[in-house]
């Protein structure tokens, strides 16, 4: 998405600048560093010399161009207003790259924490566990049952039956993920924190920058249900083309949502409104993911030591029954 945010930024400021469409094509064609985009904009700058619509050009090259990318230009060059929706997909994709790599920094160190101490358990299982077990053999302790256990489990954990233990939790989750986004509604997903107030900005986001465009509604909403199929877009877009308002079609959504979007049809400025739901939602978004972190990484170090703590606690019961004795 880097490269995309960069591709339309790069192609709006020429337009902006006055350069024809064709010609700005013809220039990305040349300098733009990702090949794919190169060659995608020699070939699309061509094809409009030839007559062909700049929209239609982009369906020929999916993985460049995602499905709301594309619908966003057909809305614009159909409308005559392709720079704003330029504009608005610079806008879009910056944001979701801001996000995404905000959302990575927080989870690298929990991960990692948690990879290095799962490596190193089962290095522990295969080589030092068995060393304990010899040792109490030897000396004849008496071994508790939860020191038994884990020599149980060391004995059981092979690397084959660990692969095999690995491909079968990755396809459970892979399952119960699947059937999460598509079971749960969106009154459900609203309710979580962070999830909620990430689809409530991307909702309010899409819709006042393509509103404000001069771009319908219906349109807008469209937009929106391609960007979050799971959010309140699609419900809201089936709702008004049955005749109901904004306001009433986003009924179970979170009430500050539905507050800006009663202000925006009260006042008819629902644009407006929404681009101040959205910066709300974006301050929101900030304090969420913050506290997110604070919360996930002491709790990823308070696991995995309450983890390796017990191990060693069980490993090392019969030394210290041994030393009561003596």
């Amino acid at each position: 998405m880097k490269n995309l945010a960069l591709f339309t930024r790069q192609l709006a400021s020429m337009l902006q600048g006055g350069l024809p469409l064709v010609e700005s094509l013809k220039q990305l064609g040349q300098v733009f560093p990702h090949k794919g985009y190169r060659i995608a904009a020699g070939e699309v700058a061509l094809g409009l010399t030839l007559g062909y619509g700049f929209y239609q050009q982009l369906a020929n090259y999916p993985r460049l161009f995602p499905a709301f990318y594309r619908g966003v230009t057909e809305i614009g060059e159909t409308g005559d207003s392709l720079l704003p929706a330029l504009d608005t997909l610079a806008t879009y994709y910056r944001e979701q790259e801001a996000i995404k790599n905000r959302l990575l920094r927080i989870l690298f160190y929990p991960l990692l924490l948690i990879t290095v101490s799962i490596g190193s358990g089962t290095i522990a299982l295969w080589f030092v566990v068995p060393g304990f077990n010899s040792l109490y053999a030897v000396m004849g302790a008496r071994v508790p049952a939860a020191t038994n256990w884990i020599f149980g489990v060391a004995e059981v954990v092979t690397p084959t039956r660990l692969l095999l233990a690995g491909i079968v939790f990755a396809l459970l989750l892979v399952t119960v993920c699947r059937f999460f986004t598509k079971r749960v509604k969106w009154q459900t997903l609203a309710k979580l924190p962070l999830v909620g107030t990430l689809y409530c900005y991307w909702f309010c986001m899409v819709v006042a920058m393509i509103s404000q465009a001069g771009h319908t509604l219906e349109q807008a909403l469209c937009m929106a249900a391609e960007v979050s199929s799971r959010g309140p877009a699609p419900g809201a877009l089936k709702a008004i083309r049955q005749g109901s308002s904004l306001y009433s079609s986003l009924e179970g959504s979170p009430g500050v949502l539905r507050s800006f979007v009663a202000q925006g049809e009260v006042t008819g400025q629902l644009p407006a409104a929404l681009a101040r739901a959205a910066e709300y939602y974006g301050h929101r978004l900030e304090d969420v993911m913050e506290n997110f972190q604070r919360l996930l990484e002491p709790l990823s170090v308070l696991i995995v030591g309450g983890m390796v703590a017990a191990m060693l606690l069980v490993l090392m019961l019969p030394v210290l029954q041994l030393a009561r004795i003596f």
